[in-house]
């Protein structure tokens, strides 16, 4: 109730799901015998805003030179983020930045932005649509 109060709900849902996500992240990196490189990571910044705002997208981890298509899944269903699909491709350090603004269509709740690369890396990041504000009369 304590944290509630102080945070908000949609806050500690999202300290919520970096704490899961951490928790994943580890537990892939431990060594396996012809276990490939960590997990790729991605971050949304900000991670909340209105529809229609701008949002910097970073992804980490990916394989040089990889393809990689970005989309935020909604109900289930991925979906583009802009009017053309976002394919970027890793530099030689498997990263990728773009910039994309959150579809003016989504509704207020907690989505996911995947990145998906076409050598099988994927990496997910929480995005959370704010309600737009009531105008006043």
């Amino acid at each position: 109730m304590y944290l509630s109060s102080r945070l908000g709900t949609g806050k500690i849902i999202l300290a919520f799901f970096f704490l899961v996500a951490g928790m994943l992240s580890c537990a892939g990196l431990q060594e396996k015998p012809g276990a490939s490189a960590p997990a790729a990571t991605l971050v949304v910044t900000p991670v909340t805003g209105l529809p229609g705002a701008v949002t910097t997208i970073r992804g980490s981890g990916f394989i040089p030179g990889e393809k990689i298509e970005v989309v935020m899944v909604i109900d289930g269903v991925p979906t583009e983020l802009g009017e053309a699909p976002i394919v970027k491709e890793a530099n030689e350090m498997g990263a990728f930045k773009t910039i994309s603004g959150i579809p003016i269509t989504a509704n207020p709740g907690m989505y996911s932005v995947k990145a998906t690369g076409d050598k099988g890396t994927m990496a997910v990041a929480p995005l959370e649509v704010e309600k737009k504000p009531e105008k006043k009369k």
